[in-house]
């Protein structure tokens, strides 16, 4: 994961035109962009149908 966030930020950087002092900046928003990526990988529960009542 850290190589993912590191090229991750270091494109994000290179793209904004390599500001100065700004390397916790991209590597958080790299995380971040990473991290929403990989949830919406996770599977959601199904919803289960309503059980049929029994019949008295």
């Amino acid at each position: 994961m850290h190589d993912e966030i590191q090229r991750r930020a270091y494109a994000l950087w290179d793209a904004d035109g390599r500001p100065h002092g700004q390397d916790q900046a991209y590597w958080f928003k790299a995380a971040a962009e990473l991290a929403s990526a990989a949830a919406k990988t996770i599977a959601q529960p199904r919803k289960r149908a309503p059980r049929a009542k029994k019949a008295a």
